[in-house]
């Protein structure tokens, strides 16, 4: 626009020299729109964009003859109220300059490194020359140098003498193009400390209909919309988490594993903080620890396909477990075991194969109750658990806490799936959690307080946390209760706060140790930290990470954070485990005697106990392969789930008559009452007694009292054998 500080807006000898009618049809030859008017044009583009108004942003820029009489109309206005010098400043601070940058400022800050008011001659020109066409002239293009060079030199050599003498200008343009490309912070990037818990509000704007009907509108608000967003983060636990998760678990650390640590306030669903051991870059840069994937969030709002969670699945078997009416002391079966199809119900679909988990500890307890197979983690015990339930029961139950894949897809109840083979986000899980101090209800999670728009001040609506009954107060409450114990003296013992704050938490860890989780919660902070692998399958307790366990970096994670928790929300007692679930139910031991074993089995499985066949038959009366006895003996009342042992007979044995003794007094009378019962197939007497003899005390002549025998009365013995009766007071 050589013509700019000359024409009123509209340069009438270059409309003249393009042709009225090539002008009208918005076809515009060389030099038809003035810089007024294209500052005009890009005005009307930003003001639609700020508005969300796409049909107005394309009306713009459509070339039509509308348009360009409306663009004439508007310059000859915009002349008469502003300088010449405000109109250049706002047309080039909303003009292109390459690379998606727009504005002069942030062309400079990306092209030399340095403000717009640091630019020398040559560098401030070369920007100036760009305006005509940048992709053109862009420098960072080393094909672009020779012309952008040449475009620089016109500008600088238009400069004399206004503004410039020629020896100024000769030294300018025999001065080569030197550029500092310097990556511009966009958006979230700005600020490392805050940039994931920024990129998940920015996801939550594009996947809210209260922030636009379409993607496409709500996109649109993101990039012009001036909004200020006042986000849930608590600022303090975020900037101290960021830290902390960064030095426990670097960022160029060599296995490349990731961690990540997201807390949730209790009873609200508002993210306090969310961080993770990677750079957030968009760009796709490749640098060491670069990233723009989310580990605490879902797919769908910038996050990976989510981590197994092993054993920190747990908690919703045993949310189902009392559900079902069952108790915390009840016991059950901690031994390995091969699972087949139809030992672990499920209604909604079978599976099949069969399914042999192991524990972690090579020397677990057979038979815990349940609060020690909690605070233990044992495999074994909890897929006990679940064929006392059912498979799609432990689902829907995680269902009802708000668990859901992070990849979008069905949540698995196959076997595997009580003990965490799910993929799952650490926001979901931080979530769930946060349901347990609730009474049982589950908030969904919110980052964004309030938005207001700058431009008008209006106050837009946001998504607001919605709150469900995930279970009772009750079971909640027994949840906790158990959870507690992984905390003191469990799995989760490195957790510990150790400030005398009421915290629960639970441990999982994958096959492999690849992934491990440390989640838990205070009455006030729910906070889930992962460490793992975000690829590959590095054993964790293999490698260390800032001169540590790398197997022990969720504890001092997630102890550090809840620490800091504790000391700002200052949370308050849990409630206590209610007594319908506190102790154990009562079970009597049948009476199985001369049962078969399948049929003993079957009948303990009814009484609500577990069992297990003795390998080593014993001497009986019974007949051969049937119970003989069991212990606990028939008619005990024991702890529901006890694994009563069931002895079977190998047959060949006789009973001593529990009243022998009785038929004495001496040792030729119980001989007497001997020879007359007792015989077998052959009329032969099974049993025959002696008085005991020699020198020692206890010895019987015949007409002694006998006071005891060996066998004793009621005892197994052999047919044949032959009994021994002692007299006197020994």
């Amino acid at each position: 626009d050589p013509r700019y500080y000359f024409h009123a807006g509209v340069d009438v000898i270059s409309l003249v020299r393009a042709g009225i009618n090539s002008a009208l049809k918005g076809g515009g030859g060389p030099g038809a729109s003035t810089i007024t008017m294209q500052y005009v044009r890009n005005s009307l583009i930003e003001t639609a964009m700020l508005k969300g108004d796409t049909k107005a942003a394309d009306a713009a820029r459509f070339p039509s003859p509308e348009r360009k009489l409306r663009e004439i109309r508007l310059a000859l206005a915009v002349e008469q109220t502003a300088t010449k010098k405000e109109i250049f400043a706002g047309y080039a601070n909303l003009s292109f300059f390459g690379n998606q940058i727009y504005g002069v400022e942030a062309a400079s800050q990306f092209y030399f490194g340095k403000k717009a008011s640091e630019l020398n001659l040559p560098e401030g020109a070369l920007l100036a020359g760009m305006l005509q066409s940048p992709n053109q002239y862009k420098p960072d293009v080393e094909e672009n140098l020779a012309a952008a060079k040449v475009r620089r030199d016109y500008v600088i050599q238009n400069m004399v003498p206004e503004y410039i003498s020629q020896a100024e200008a000769d030294a300018a343009k025999n001065s080569p193009i030197t550029v500092n490309l310097t990556k511009l912070s966009q958006g979230c990037e700005g600020s490392q400390a805050t940039a994931f818990f920024c990129d998940y509000v920015v996801w939550t704007i594009r996947n809210s209909p209260e922030f636009g009907d379409t993607l496409e509108e709500r996109q649109n608000l993101l990039r012009r919309g001036g909004l200020e967003i006042y986000s849930t983060m608590n600022i303090s636990m975020q900037n101290k988490t960021d830290k902390y998760i960064k030095s426990r678990i670097p960022v160029d650390d060599p296995n490349k594993l990731g961690a990540a640590s997201v807390s949730v306030e209790v009873g609200t669903g508002k993210v306090l903080s969310m961080s993770q051991n990677r750079v957030f870059d968009q760009t796709a840069s490749g640098g060491v620890g670069h990233t723009s994937v989310n580990f605490s969030s879902d797919k769908n709002y910038g996050g990976s396909s989510g981590f197994q969670t092993g054993s920190a699945y747990k908690v919703f078997t045993l949310a189902a477990w009392l559900q079902a009416g069952k108790r915390l002391g009840d016991k059950v079966d901690g031994r390995i075991h091969e699972w087949l199809p139809n030992e672990l119900p499920s209604r909604c679909g079978a599976w099949a194969g069969a399914y042999k988990p192991k524990n972690s500890a090579a020397h677990e307890p057979t038979n815990p109750n349940v609060l020690t197979a909690m605070a233990l983690s044992i495999n074994t015990a909890f897929m006990s658990m679940a064929s006392q339930l059912d498979l799609c029961d432990i689902r829907d139950t995680a269902l009802a806490f708000g668990v859901h894949r992070a990849d979008g897809s069905e949540l698995q109840y196959i076997p595997a799936s009580v003990l965490g083979v799910n993929e799952l986000s650490p926001l979901t899980m931080a979530v769930a959690e946060a349901a347990l101090p609730n009474g049982g209800v589950v908030c969904t999670p919110i980052a964004i307080e309030r938005v207001v728009k700058r431009s008008s001040g209006e106050e837009m609506v946001v998504p607001k946390s919605t709150c469900t009954q995930a279970t009772s107060p009750e079971v909640a409450a027994g949840v906790v209760h158990a959870m507690r114990g992984v905390i003191k003296g469990g799995t989760a013992g490195l957790s510990n706060t150790g400030d005398g704050f009421d915290i629960a938490g639970k441990t999982g860890t994958t096959d492999g140790s690849v992934q491990s989780w440390m989640t838990g919660y205070s009455s006030k902070v729910s906070t889930t930290v992962w460490v793992g692998n975000v690829s590959g399958d590095v054993h964790l307790g293999r490698v260390s990470t800032a001169g540590k366990s790398a197997y022990y970096a969720r504890h001092d994670v997630w102890r550090t954070v809840m620490k800091l928790a504790n000391k700002i929300y200052q949370p308050g007692p849990m409630a206590p485990v209610p007594t319908v679930y506190s102790g154990a139910s009562g079970a009597i031991v049948p009476n199985v005697t001369t049962f078969d074993p399948t049929s003993a089995s079957s009948q303990m499985q009814l009484n609500g106990l577990n069992y297990d066949v003795m390998l080593t038959q014993v001497l009986s009366d019974k007949p051969s392969g049937t119970v003989a006895y069991t212990v606990p003996a028939a008619g005990t009342t024991t702890t529901r789930g006890t694994i009563v042992k069931i002895y079977l007979s190998s047959g060949g044995a006789v009973v001593v008559p529990i009243d022998l003794l009785s038929h004495g007094p001496t040792v030729t009378d119980i001989q007497t009452y001997l020879a007359g019962i007792l015989h077998d197939a052959n009329g032969n007497p099974q049993l025959s007694a002696v008085g005991s003899s020699g020198n020692q005390p206890g010895n019987c002549d015949p007409t002694e009292q006998v006071t005891r025998s060996s066998p004793a009365p009621g005892a197994a013995t052999q047919s044949g054998s032959i009994i021994e009766l002692f007299c006197g007071g020994s």
